[in-house]
């Protein structure tokens, strides 16, 4: 997208709104901005945000807020402020943009206006409110009773018209997201401290916005909304978008008498038909005969096109197709759902176009609501690369991977829905350009799922990628999806391109890290040994050092980020897997199905279980050599049941990812579906179907299983 010289938005910040308790949002000029989360995260609540302060097309009814739009986590939230704060740059020296523009210091010491500025939409209690809670504050000297007082003032109240107003600032230097400054200036809700509203300081809240000026008729905002009943849409001339495209050009038509005319003769010689004129006067004998003159209705059928040119270019429809090879019948209704989801954003996006290039205002904003919906992977992927967004700042809400994907992380906002709110994360808060370009060449659609999951696991190869989720699945019965957990191969050892997303700064979500330790199991020539040759010696001895070294950095990188830990084998994925004899049967499994020749399979076998831990691990990485790791891992999926085994260090690992999700909960799925599958007898079952707390549940669970995958997951 080409730059532009109009102020933009370069940060949002919104306080007690819907989902958001305070949260900052960080914008580029010259990207799509994309705001990623999963469903009832707060996508929509954002741009609801966004359009009270800047869309004239809101409804009005949108535009009143009263209780339910402040965030539930509050409580009670009477007293309380919502707080809509957009910070622009590149502002010009325009009257209109002056208006929002900052005062900074000169060399000199002068004020003078910086090309920066603020915009505050706050809904508040009315002075004679704020007055009364101020009054409380020093009427009740103690903490008790000042809870009293408020409590017993708030009874009395509700949240409305009669008690609260929107008011708007302009050049505010506060930040209402930091909780001390909204104690100072907003309340001390902890204790019931409320400051005297007579000592605002328009220095610092701002300006009240100048009665002749509005920001929603200088900006020009474009709202797309998510695609989901289009074809209603469609149907509907006040919601349909070519309407209003077919006013803007019925402006621009010259030959309009003539078409009026035209028209006019059409509706006078289709009335004229002898037997629309004799219809008509049927059903006049009808209901004259039927009710009488007296009220009797007066009845004529006649032509009723549009004889206004305007409301004539209005009437005009659309005949539409799903491809120019498919006939259909022409009309919306018919139209597939993809199909007619792709129209309404063509209309929409060519109404933008339409607005910004026949309208005057100082800046341009496009926002679209989850464009994802029945459309083409490949159409997410290429609509905004080939869509002209010239002179305008683009807002793009979404849950689907192929837009993310396609997406630059420095332009990226993600929400996270925790238990009663939902917090912001800029990925690439405090990364440099450099990094955060191998990260935005890095995020492939697969990959771009760690920006939705609740936590991530980074593992090395296919072998981990392919049987982990099978084993997670078999051994706990709940998948790593339904944990909330993403899992993601990196092709190799190097974790930090995605490991770096996650980060007190950045993305506030756990990220396990899975490798190999390499660790030797064969460090000196030893004759029971015959593959242990000097150059497998020599191999072994390398490739610990190299685990070692992997292992000091790793320690290094993840020791002051509390989000990201390493988990390690102690030689590779598959020697940790033949630790344990059901794992081995599994393996046996295919080892038989592999070899043609009973002997050469047995011999394989009995490696694999020996109490010989060299010779074991021997045997199972050569096997894994023989038929390749990814391939093995497939193998022995087709083996898995609710007895296998899964390594220690991935146990460690996935419960690391797990610390935000509701453990409590999964485990005791878990466990439902495990003692179903351990087949035990009916005493038990019923006896472990009355217990009804999650203690008392694992406590048998752990006493009956002992060290099974589950018990040692819960006692990770």
């Amino acid at each position: 997208m080409l730059g532009y010289h109009r102020m933009y938005i370069n940060e949002l910040k919104i306080v007690n709104y819907k989902n958001f308790k305070q949260s900052t949002f960080k914008f580029k000029k010259d990207d799509v901005n994309t705001i990623i989360g999963e469903n009832a995260a707060g996508k929509t609540n954002v741009f609801q945000a966004m359009r009270l302060v800047l869309d004239e097309s809101l409804p009005s009814n949108a535009k009143h807020l009263d209780k339910e739009d402040f965030h539930r986590a509050l409580g009670n939230p009477f007293g309380h402020w919502i707080i809509i704060s957009v910070s622009f740059e590149e502002l010009s020296e325009s009257e209109e943009e002056q208006v929002l523009a900052n005062y900074i210091l000169n060399d000199s010491g002068v004020p003078e206006l910086d090309d920066k500025g603020t915009y505050t939409f706050i809904y508040r209690p009315k002075f004679h409110i704020r007055q009364d809670l101020h009054d409380l504050t020093n009427e009740g000297h103690t903490l008790s009773r000042r809870k009293e007082l408020f409590a017993n003032y708030c009874k009395q109240k509700q949240i409305g018209r009669e008690t609260y107003e929107a008011v708007a600032f302009v050049r505010s230097k506060l930040d209402f997201t930091n909780l001390e400054t909204y104690a100072a200036y907003v309340g001390d809700f902890e204790r019931l401290a409320f400051p005297d509203p007579n000592h605002d300081s328009s220095d610092k809240i701002g300006c009240y916005k100048p009665p002749y000026f509005s920001l929603v008729k200088e900006v020009a905002c474009t709202y797309v909304k998510a695609l989901r009943n289009v074809v209603a849409d469609l149907k509907y001339y006040k919601t349909n978008p070519l309407y209003r495209l077919l006013t803007l050009k019925s402006e621009q038509i010259e030959d309009r008498t003539n078409v009026a005319r035209d028209i006019l003769d059409v509706n006078e010689k289709i009335s004229s038909i002898p037997e629309i004129e004799a219809l008509s006067s049927d059903i006049s004998s009808s209901l004259l005969s039927t009710v009488g003159s007296t009220y009797s209705p007066k009845i004529n059928v006649s032509s009723q096109l549009p004889e206004d040119f305007t409301e004539l270019i209005q009437s005009l429809g659309l005949v539409v197709e799903d491809s120019s090879h498919y006939q259909g019948t022409g009309r919306i209704e018919d139209l597939s759902l993809g199909g007619a989801n792709l129209i309404y954003l063509a209309l929409k996006l060519y109404e933008y176009e339409a607005i910004r290039d026949t309208e005057e205002h100082i800046t341009h904003f496009l926002m679209i609501e989850e464009p994802e919906a029945h459309i083409h992977n490949h159409i997410q992927k290429t609509l905004f690369d080939n869509f002209n967004f010239k002179n305008t700042q683009v807002f793009v809400s979404t849950h689907s991977t192929q837009i993310s994907s396609a997406s630059k992380i420095s332009a990226m906002n993600i929400l996270s829905r925790k238990s009663n709110h939902t917090e912001v994360y800029s990925p690439a808060q405090g990364l440099d350009d450099g990094d955060v370009r191998c990260l935005e060449r890095y995020l492939d659609a697969i990959r771009s799922d760690v920006l939705f999951a609740k936590s991530t696991i980074l593992v090395e190869g296919d072998a981990e990628l392919i049987l982990i989720p099978v084993m997670v699945k078999g051994a706990l019965g709940v998948t790593l999806e339904e944990m909330g957990i993403s899992l993601v191969k990196m092709d190799g050892t190097v974790f930090s391109h995605i490991s770096n997303l996650f980060h007190p700064e950045r993305i506030r979500s756990n990220c396990s890290i899975i490798t190999d330790l390499d660790e030797a199991f064969v460090t000196e020539p030893d004759k029971s040994l015959p593959f242990a040759t000097a150059d497998y010696l020599k191999s072994q001895l390398n490739a610990q050092a190299s685990g070692a070294a992997r292992k000091t950095k790793l320690d290094d990188y993840t020791q002051n980020n509390p989000y990201v830990r390493a988990y390690y084998a102690q030689n590779t994925f598959e020697t940790e897997l033949v630790k344990f004899e059901y794992n081995r049967k599994c393996i046996a499994e295919v080892v038989n199905q592999t070899y043609t020749m009973k002997a050469s399979a047995q011999k394989v076998v009995d490696n694999l279980n020996s109490t010989n831990v060299p010779i074991r691990n021997n045997a199972i990485l050569k096997f894994a050599e023989k038929i390749g790791k990814g391939w093995l891992a497939t193998k022995i999926c087709e083996h898995i049941t609710v007895n296998v085994q899964i390594p220690d260090y991935i146990i460690r690992a996935i419960k690391f990812a797990m610390t935000d999700s509701k453990q409590e909960e999964i485990f005791i799925k878990m466990m439902n579906h495990n003692v179903i599958l351990h087949k035990m007898d009916q005493v038990f079952l019923t006896e472990f179907e009355r217990l009804s707390t999650y203690e008392e549940k694992r406590d048998s669970y752990l006493n009956k299983f002992e060290s099974d995958s589950l018990c040692r997951l819960i006692g990770a």
